[in-house]
Formats: C-alpha cells, sequence, structure tokens
C-alpha cells in the first residue's frame, strides 16, 4: 500500500501545482514574475496542503505545525 500511496501522493501533488499556477494566475497581476510568482506558487501548495492535512486529521490544530 505504501508503494501505491507515494504514486498516488505524486500525481496528487502534481495537480495541486497545475491548479496553483492557475489559481495564481487569476489574482496576481501580469507583470509579476520570479521571485513574487514563485513565492507565491510555493506558498499556495504549502497552504493547500496544510488544509488537507486538516481535512483528513493528519493536523489537529490549525493554527500551528506539530
Amino acid at each position: 500500500m505504501d508503494i501505491v500511496a507515494e504514486e498516488m501522493a505524486t500525481d496528487i501533488l502534481e495537480e495541486i501545482y497545475k491548479q496553483s499556477d492557475w489559481q495564481i494566475g487569476q489574482f496576481l497581476p501580469e507583470a509579476c514574475e520570479g521571485d513574487e510568482y514563485n513565492d507565491a506558487h510555493s506558498y499556495l501548495v504549502r497552504l493547500v496542503a496544510r488544509h488537507i492535512a486538516i481535512k483528513t486529521s493528519v493536523i489537529t490544530n490549525q493554527y500551528y505545525d506539530e
């Protein structure tokens, strides 16, 4: 099961990256590039992962890392 879970995680993470690209394009100005874009993308990916962890009870306190 661990091998299957690892493959699924890879596929899901790729989809999160794609969705994050699309979502960032909706709210950042077109002139935005470089560090600003990368920082926003990284933050959004981590935020999505945090929400998934909270919804699946991996993290029980939503206000700090465990």
